[in-house]
């Protein structure tokens, strides 16, 4: 997922990486207050198990706060994200996402930000290395379909987009960086595609999208077909587990409808339709 600093933040994190551009070894600004002061409880990591290689950072704070975490490979650091959740404002409970976060691997990182009065913290220097795991279940199902049509399809209708980084297109470009995100419109949202001609399907997938706390998550989804057959409720999937769910019908417009959430901002990484495959087992369209 892609993480966007507010302005705030910008303006905030400048003045904390001007006062630490030295790395491990500067001098910390004294303005700057140790972040051990508004933290309550321990720096946590743990791998991201709807999403192979991407990490979670969690802390709580003891009073809101625009926060971010900086990290990479060495202590030039060169990685910055932040919890979505702020959405302009402060807040205690920062759930940040750290994508291509490899486990095993380990990370520099300092944690930084600001208060509403304007007080700046930012913790040492330290390390953190996401736990040892599998490669997960990719439910890639390739042997059940064929290509997937959905990455020649347009977006005819979205319920809402979140904002134009968060658009529907996001969903039919075969990129898991990028997700369409609807306006907070929960179990409503939904999301209808062209197939550009009647096709022949044989399955579906929708992976949605989630915040690191668990919200924004579908569980549940509805295909209509042509505006007219309503088929399901079906699973929803994610990058570590896709849930191909085979299903059989022809048609052009493709609906993808939310049945159950966790609320919120939902939306997909992907929606995918499937072709038959074809006695080569390669993919049919047509």
């Amino acid at each position: 997922m892609r993480t966007r600093p507010t302005i705030a933040l910008i303006i905030a994190m400048a003045i904390v990486v001007n006062a630490c551009a030295s790395g491990g070894d500067a001098q910390v600004d004294e303005t700057i207050r140790p972040f051990s002061e508004v933290q309550a409880n321990e720096f946590s990591f743990e791998n991201d198990s709807t999403f192979p290689g991407r990490g979670i950072f969690r802390v709580t704070t003891t009073e809101p706060m625009i926060c971010a975490i900086v990290w990479g490979e060495t202590e030039a650091l060169g990685r910055f994200n932040n919890s979505l959740d702020m959405n302009g404002t402060g807040i205690v409970e920062h759930d940040v996402f750290l994508p291509d976060a490899e486990a095993g691997a380990p990370y520099f990182y300092r944690v930084q930000g600001s208060t509403a009065d304007g007080t700046l913290y930012q913790s040492q220097m330290m390390t953190f290395t996401l736990p040892a795991t599998g490669n997960g279940n990719l439910g890639d199902a390739m042997g059940q379909h064929g290509e997937n049509l959905a990455l020649g399809a347009s977006v005819v209708d979205v319920s809402s987009e979140f904002s134009a980084s968060w658009a529907a297109g996001n969903a039919l470009d075969d990129d898991l960086a990028t997700e369409w995100s609807s306006g907070g419109d929960g179990d409503e949202a939904f999301i209808t595609i062209d197939l550009g001609s009647q096709q022949d399907v044989v399955g579906v997938e929708f992976l949605t999208r989630s915040m690191a706390n668990g919200t924004a998550t579908a569980n549940t989804f509805w295909v209509v077909v042509d505006d007219g057959d309503r088929l399901g409720p079906f699973q929803a999937g994610n990058p570590a587990d896709a849930k191909f769910t085979p299903i059989e019908f022809r048609g052009q417009i493709i609906r993808f409808e939310i049945d159950t959430s966790t609320g919120g901002n939902t939306g997909a990484i992907e929606v995918r339709v499937f072709a038959p495959t074809d006695s080569t087992g390669a993919g049919m369209g047509g």
